[in-house]
């Protein structure tokens, strides 16, 4: 694409959006320009202008601006070029090498698309659309709203759905740029349509032009960023690459070591989980054991790590994946899903880290970093919001390292973007691209509804020993902690002489007593408030009390009796 007759100028002003003031040869002109858009980046006093005569007679105006230089870079910006030079592309069969019909301006229901072309195999609808807005090497479209863009884009999935293909080509109006994004801040629905339709098969390509005063022509493609995830994900595989920590689940992420470790790390810090790793792995080294193994055993092994539930579903799953999937874990996320104790995070990590496979896994460490990332103002406690989020993510994270890109959220948010006090953006690799941080807003982000107050619940506690055993108890099969081993608790906080009461009605001769610390323990809706008393007794015997109290020797407790960690202030008064 090239022009007769060009001439330089320098611009003075723009009155509105057809017309600018020039300074040509020290003469002020009234010019034509050819973009209704914005252009205000490039549109600057003094700036160094291309003009192309048009040779037209009757024209108000004698000159079209078509081209600035803004700084180093040559900027096309005649909103016509990019039609013509992507035609004369077209036509060296680049693109379709067999193409054999090219129409411009083709219409399709309520839009007209700017060609349609026919291969012998394929019926094709491409719509154009220039970009000029560069931002450090960066560019967008557009660069004001626009409601056609939108639904051009929008018509062309309906196009998809009947059987053509569509094509979107992005025409970037320069040369040497690193990638083009849509602008979300100027216009979401248009990045949120090009999105939905990549999803839904249209094509959505980029390429810069070789650019000079007198001619355009397409040059070489550039890269397609649809989100700031996809923006984001190169630098954070990067920095991923070079610290992430070494982890026993992470150096040998089967299928099974993936599971166990990601159940376990939940509500857990890294560092607590890593023993409780360890000797879990060397009890039950796979699924078959797991399956196998006893209610208590488990839940001595868990012993510490809170949550029982979680233990107990681990066996359900096993004895599943042993009778129904041949010992081996499913791959598949919509499988991994189903299997009792298997969130969406959890499966998609399994399914991403042990697999291979694209799919999101979404935490709260995962939430917070990508609500900083965007400047997502939503509450990430609503079901929607993360649905939508694990959406967004599985449409933009990388197709070739899903589990490394996965593991890299996860480690952004525990190490740097943290969840208490402010993050350390200065070891960020998206201190550049964050929109919170780039309006010192960090803390304002992610957005939760205030939770509810917890309930408080008084106990009493009891450690009650003779000269070598402790009195414990089994808690109830189901609720809270269910099947735990527990000491003899009761409601509210009882005085001393009240304590005795009790331990009178249950048949045992108290020799000495003295009051224990306070503890508290917080679970998820509520928190204990526990007061206790260090009770010696002449003798334990079961036959002495009617309240279910077993005795056990401490070496029992330590080795065979899984006692919460609600109990953790008292136990030392066993073991010791």
């Amino acid at each position: 694409m090239e022009y007769d007759n060009i001439k330089e100028g320098h611009f003075l002003e723009r009155p509105n959006r057809f017309i600018a003031y020039v300074d040509i040869e020290g003469r002020k002109e009234k010019v034509h320009v050819k973009n209704t858009g914005r252009c205000r980046e490039l549109l600057t006093e003094n700036a160094l202008v291309y003009l192309n005569k048009s040779g037209r007679p009757g024209r108000n105006t004698e000159y079209d601006l078509v081209a600035v230089r803004k700084g180093t870079r040559l900027i096309n910006m005649d909103s016509q070029a990019p039609n013509k030079a992507v035609q004369e592309w077209l036509y060296t069969g680049e693109l379709f090498p067999d193409i054999r019909t090219l129409k411009p301006e083709t219409q399709y229901r309520n839009s007209r698309f700017d060609f349609y072309s026919e291969t012998p195999d394929h019926k094709i609808f491409i719509e154009v659309k220039g970009v000029t807005l560069e931002q450090d090497g960066i560019v967008l479209f557009p660069d004001a709203p626009s409601d056609r863009a939108v639904k051009h884009v929008e018509e062309l999935m309906e196009a998809v759905k009947e059987g053509y293909e569509a094509y979107i080509i992005l025409v970037i109006q320069m040369e040497g740029v690193k990638y083009f994004i849509p602008n979300w801040d100027t216009q979401p629905e248009f990045a949120q349509a090009l999105l939905k339709a990549r999803q839904a098969g249209v094509r959505i390509l980029a390429y810069d032009c070789a650019v000079t005063p007198v001619s355009m022509r397409i040059h070489n493609p550039v890269p397609v960023k649809l989100t700031k995830i996809e923006e984001a994900s190169e630098p954070l595989l990067a920095w991923y690459d070079k610290g992430r920590r070494i982890l026993p689940w992470r150096e040998d992420a089967t299928p099974y070591h993936v599971w166990i470790s990601e159940i376990m790390l939940q509500q857990t810090r890294v560092e607590a989980v890593k023993p409780y790793y360890d000797r879990f792995m060397k009890a039950l080294p796979d699924i078959r054991h797991l399956a196998d193994a006893d209610e208590e055993e488990l839940l001595k092994l868990w012993e510490g790590l809170g949550y029982y539930n979680r233990v107990r579903n681990l066996k359900k799953t096993a004895k599943i994946i042993m009778e129904e999937y041949g010992g081996m874990m499913p791959e598949e996320f919509e499988k991994l899903i189903k299997l009792p104790g298997i969130g969406s995070y959890t499966a998609g990590a399994v399914s991403s880290i042990a697999y291979g496979q694209k799919a999101p896994a979404v935490d709260g460490n995962v939430l917070r970093v990508l609500a900083r990332l965007s400047g997502d103002g939503r509450d990430i406690l609503r079901q929607s919001v993360r649905r939508d989020i694990e959406q967004e993510l599985y449409l933009s994270m990388p197709k070739e390292r899903p589990g490394d890109f996965n593991q890299a959220l996860m480690e952004l948010g525990a190490m740097v973007c943290i969840p208490a006090g402010a993050p350390h953006c200065g070891e960020c690799p998206w201190e550049k691209l964050c929109t919170a941080h780039i309006q010192h807003r960090e803390l304002d982000f992610p957005y939760k509804t205030p939770k509810k107050p917890r309930k408080i619940e008084e106990k009493t506690v009891l450690v009650i020993r003779d000269a070598s055993r402790a009195a414990l108890k089994k808690r109830p099969k189901s609720g809270l902690l269910a099947g735990m081993y527990e000491f003899p608790s009761l409601e509210g906080h009882l005085s001393e002489r009240q304590v005795l009461d009790y331990l009178k009605e249950e048949g045992l001769s108290v020799l000495r007593i003295e009051p224990l610390s306070p503890s508290k323990h917080i679970f998820t809706h509520k928190e204990w408030h526990m007061i206790g008393y260090a009770v010696k007794v002449d003798e334990l015997a079961e036959k002495k009390n009617q309240s279910g109290m077993i005795f056990a020797e401490p070496e029992d407790v330590k080795e065979k009796y899984p006692v919460p960690s609600a109990y953790s202030a008292y136990l030392y008064k066993i073991l010791s």
